[in-house]
C-alpha cells in the first residue's frame, strides 16, 4: 500500500513538472495599474477651474476645504461676515461643479 501511495505522489509531481500550470487568460485576470497619473491630472483640472471662480470665491474655498478653516476662521481671515462667507462658498461650489461637468470630470 505504501508503494501505490507513493508512486501516485511521484506521478503527480512528473506529471505538474512536465506540463506547466495553467493560468487563467489575461483579460480575465483584474490587472490595476497603481500610479499617480490620474490623480495629478485630476489636481491639475481642479486647479484650473478653480482659476476661473473670483478670487474672493477661490479665497473662500481654499480657506475652508483646502486649510480646513470653520465659517468662523475664514470669516475672521477674510474680514467678513460668517454669512457672506457661506454664501461665497456656496456659489463656488456651484460654479465648479459646472466647470468640472463641462469638462467631463464629473457626470451630472
Amino acid at each position: 500500500m505504501f508503494t501505490v501511495v507513493r508512486n501516485l505522489a511521484v506521478d503527480h509531481h512528473r506529471a505538474r513538472a512536465v506540463r506547466p500550470q495553467e493560468t487563467p487568460p489575461v483579460d480575465d485576470v483584474g490587472l490595476t495599474v497603481n500610479d499617480a497619473i490620474e490623480p495629478m491630472l485630476t489636481t491639475q483640472v481642479v486647479l484650473d477651474a478653480l482659476n476661473q471662480l473670483k478670487p474672493a470665491q477661490r479665497d473662500a474655498i481654499t480657506l475652508m476645504h483646502y486649510r480646513a478653516y470653520s465659517i468662523a476662521q475664514a470669516a475672521e481671515t477674510l474680514g467678513v461676515r460668517p454669512g457672506t462667507v457661506k454664501s461665497r462658498s456656496h456659489y463656488a461650489m456651484r460654479a465648479l461643479r459646472t466647470i468640472l461637468q463641462s469638462r467631463g470630470v464629473l457626470h451630472p
